[in-house]
């Protein structure tokens, strides 16, 4: 069962990738050279990523910097596992974000990177070093359909402590998650370009149903008696949206670039309006 669903995963992404329908768009990651080459005026449509804050300071015109090209680039690809990724009422969070992890993979590749693919909880769970091979995507795929969430949290500061301590090389990250609890990336954001891509069931977001039930807690495996109403999913999805706000601004505070994938839309289409920015 594992094996068919893997291989359709994987077709699937080779189809959209390298038929050309969004390959040319996913493989455009806007990345930022390493070997700096000037300083330049701004211009409308200029990265502001890019700006010099102490030149601009001194001079009290927008100055920013000029990197040379880049003719390789770094791609890691982060896997975020928690319990609450082993939910889905059209699909499963967790097969969503397998079939992102294999579009991006063979982008990468595409574009001729280093693909370094990670699984990780509130530790490393797996991973992969840094190849060009497309087996890498298949046996990612494979890892991600197969990896057992339950009992696990995502935790993003040990995640950002993991990078900063084993990637030498600028990198572009891009975060696959569900994106619950406490976010905090700024301590990789200064030196990575950072995707966020947040998979959400809609019901999640707003549990349009009544009556009793036991929830239970994907992470702790405890389960709660809860009374299901329209006023209670309200409240619910008031608290949501504004844990979601604060996520955002840190986002924008950091130029993280980032958006929402629900699992009953079109991944592709969705990720490549994401990734374009």
């Amino acid at each position: 069962m594992i094996e068919t669903k893997v291989k359709e995963i994987l077709l699937r992404a080779k189809k959209e990738v390298f038929t050309g329908n969004l390959g040319n768009n996913l493989t455009a990651f806007k990345g930022d050279g390493i070997d700096f080459a000037e300083i330049k005026e701004y211009a409308y449509g200029d990265d502001v990523r890019k700006i010099n804050w102490k030149a601009t300071a001194k001079t009290g015109e927008v100055k920013l910097n000029v990197f040379n090209e880049e003719r390789e680039l770094n791609i890691v690809i982060a896997m975020m596992i928690g319990g609450g990724i082993r939910f889905g009422t059209v699909r499963l969070k967790q097969e969503v974000m397998a079939e992102l992890l294999a579009m991006l993979g063979f982008s990468a590749l595409a574009n001729g990177d280093r693909l370094t693919t990670l699984f990780f909880s509130d530790t490393r769970e797996a991973g992969f070093k840094p190849s060009k091979s497309s087996g890498v995507v298949e046996e990612g795929v494979r890892t991600a359909l197969t990896i057992d969430p339950l009992g696990k949290r995502a935790d993003f500061e040990a995640f950002c402590h993991y990078l900063n301590t084993t990637t030498r090389w600028k990198s572009i990250v891009v975060l696959i998650g569900d994106f619950y609890g406490e976010i905090d990336l700024s301590t990789i954001a200064h030196r990575h370009q950072i995707y966020a891509l947040i998979v959400r069931d809609r019901f999640e977001e707003m549990p349009l149903a009544e009556g009793n039930y036991t929830l239970v807690d994907p992470v702790s495996l405890r389960g709660e008696p809860v009374t299901l109403t329209p006023s209670t999913a309200a409240a619910y999805a008031k608290a949501l949206k504004m844990q979601d706000d604060q996520m955002y601004e840190h986002f924008l505070e950091h130029r993280i670039t980032y958006g929402k994938i629900y699992t009953d839309e079109d991944l592709y289409v969705r990720a490549v309006q994401i990734l374009k920015g």
